[in-house]
């Protein structure tokens, strides 16, 4: 009962007032203060600490961590066009927007999760070793909890004592001192991090703390952050290479392999229902129909991946087909079982050309070999969709206000609950870190600091991924950045590039937003901006509107210490 009051307490912490919560009918006679003293206690905040994580990645659909992905290059709107169009498109975007304020309030409320355990590792009745252990996690989860906010919302309130009432009178730090604030706690206890991948890690801390330096370098153009970043992501990457082919990396079977560093964690033993797991494999991709498909997996449409996105492959590139669903069988996860990919009927098809389009001659030759196993209805008609790729966008948008528009991201496919159909059916890890990103953390680094051949050599560690070549050519960027003499087309290439070994991972915004790209990357690549709205000029006017979020209106009025001069600018 303890655990659950205190996270109870927390989801209070900027939104409302708790005195009538506080009064616990207290039946077993022990109080807080004792109860967090013992170990079984004080266990209950650690795991509050980590789980409170699924309230900021892992809840459905609406609820969704929108802010990592939306209104970027590589995701648009749905047919549902009317839904988050002010998040998905910046016109319209407000700051009572739900997407901003959901999450703006899972964050803070798993800071005071943190806060409360800070408060009583001391007293706990635990072993020193662990104590010190437990310190290190809570200190550096905190402060990557504040960055979290700090990538989103600019400077932050700073939240840092344990409360068990509503915070009214904390004012907001500025940009310069919410990294001072980060920084310094990540550095006072990174080192004391295990090398526990299921937990915070020492190698996790590491890559965040070099995140952190480099996100700052870009804000505070700091050209030592980004020297002090280079330094921090060598110690995460700890002379370890890019070896697991990404088919592999990504199957349901390899999770808290040795290249994720850090994840959200989930099990379905420990899963009070199927239907409270994640939603990340339902976000990403169109409609597959309901249950009378017998498809099996949920797809919510939150987005779809863009055009742009998927033409940034080039064919040789296998990530592609590790990355999207390219053919369904007679149930979506079939696919996991060589067995009934042999056997069973194929519902959907979605080829891509070799230097040019599918053609109609492709297709046919296609559907002539396959034509025993292509999927019908009931009554003998064909069910089976073929959606090939088109180089030409408005072609290939075609079909998309209709079911099985185009391939879905399948990374984060769960089988092991393929037997649920919903939204948060997923009882896969959600990766927050892995050893890629601190390759490009590295490489984005070097092009802060002008060295763009060291920062090419960075990238090919990662798309010299064995097995990314379909051909046995070493798979190379695109583009050789040590060819280029310009920082901005450097980071062009960087962004291709990350886009390709990242679909679908809460990546993207701030990635655009600290390159000081996104106004530029949306404008380019994202159809409903440059086509629907009038181009980027139109909902991104200038270079400082809206390259934040906009602070929660609600967080504004009910803290005495915020005014609307603390507002971002845009809103």
């Amino acid at each position: 009962m303890k655990k659950l009051l205190s996270i109870l307490i927390l989801s209070c912490v900027f939104f409302a007032g708790c005195s009538d919560f506080l009064e616990e009918d207290n039946k077993s006679g022990i109080t807080n203060d004792e109860f967090y003293k013992t170990a079984s206690g004080f266990e209950s905040l650690m795991t509050a600490s980590y789980s409170g994580l699924r309230n900021i990645f892992g809840r459905d659909g609406d609820n969704a961590p929108y802010v990592y992905f939306a209104g970027t290059d590589m995701y648009e709107s749905t047919r549902n066009t009317n839904a988050d169009r002010g998040i998905l498109t910046y016109n319209g975007l407000f700051p009572s927007d739900a997407r901003v304020t959901s999450f703006y309030t899972a964050v803070y409320a798993n800071i005071q999760n943190v806060n409360l355990g800070l408060a009583y590792v001391d007293a706990a009745e635990i072993s020193d070793a662990l104590k010190k252990q437990y310190k290190a996690e809570l200190t550096c989860l905190r402060a990557i909890l504040h960055f979290w906010l700090i990538e989103q919302f600019g400077g932050v309130v700073l939240h840092t004592q344990a409360t068990q009432s509503a915070i009214t009178s904390i004012p907001r730090s500025s940009l310069a001192d919410s990294y001072n604030f980060v920084i310094s706690e990540m550095e006072s206890q990174v080192a004391n991090l295990s090398d526990n991948n299921k937990r915070l890690g020492k190698e996790a801390g590491y890559h965040y703390l070099a995140k952190m330096y480099l996100t700052r370098g870009w804000d505070l153009n700091d050209q030592a952050s980004f020297t002090k970043a280079k330094e921090n992501a060598t110690k995460a990457i700890n002379g370890k290479g890019i070896t697991i082919p990404f088919e592999t990396l990504w199957s349901p079977t390899n999770e808290n392999n040795a290249e994720f560093l850090f994840s959200v964690q989930y099990d379905v033993a420990s899963l009070p229902s199927v239907t409270e797991g994640n939603s990340q494999q339902s976000l990403f991709g169109s409609y597959l129909g309901g249950t009378e498909t017998g498809l099996g997996k949920y797809q919510a449409t939150t987005v779809y991946p863009s055009w742009s996105l998927q033409s940034f492959y080039p064919f040789n590139d296998k990530r592609y087909e590790g990355t999207f669903m390219t053919i369904i069988y007679n149930n979506y996860y079939d696919y996991y079982n060589p067995a009934d990919t042999a056997t069973k009927a194929i519902y959907a098809f979605y080829p891509r050309g070799n230097g040019a389009d599918f053609s109609s001659a492709d297709s046919i030759a296609w559907v002539t070999k396959n034509a025993s196993r292509l999927k019908r209805n009931p009554n003998g008609s064909l069910a089976f969709r073929m959606r090939p790729f088109k180089s030409n966008e408005r072609a290939y948008r075609w079909a998309w206000s209709q079911d099985f528009y185009g391939p879905v991201i399948k990374k984060f496919d769960s089988p092991a609950t393929k037997a649920t159909f919903s939204i948060r059916a997923s009882a896969r890890d959600i990766v927050l870190a892995r050893r890629a990103e601190t390759y490009f953390l590295y490489a984005e680094a070097c092009i802060g600091l002008n060295q763009f051949g060291e920062a090419q050599t960075y990238l090919e560690t990662v798309t010299r991924r064995p097995g990314n070549s379909k051909n046995g050519t070493p798979l190379v960027p695109v583009t050789n950045i040590a060819n280029l003499t310009s920082q901005s087309a450097a980071l062009d290439s960087y962004l291709i590039e990350s886009a390709k070994e990242f679909a679908g991972e809460f990546l993207r915004w701030p990635e655009l937003r600290r390159t000081k790209k996104l106004k530029e990357f949306v404008g380019r690549y994202n159809w409903d901006i440059r086509v629907d709205n009038g181009g980027a000029e139109a909902v991104l006017p200038g270079d400082v509107a809206k390259r934040y979020r906009p602070i929660p209106q609600a967080a504004i009025d009910r803290n005495d210490a915020l005014t609307e001069a603390d507002q971002n600018p845009g809103y």
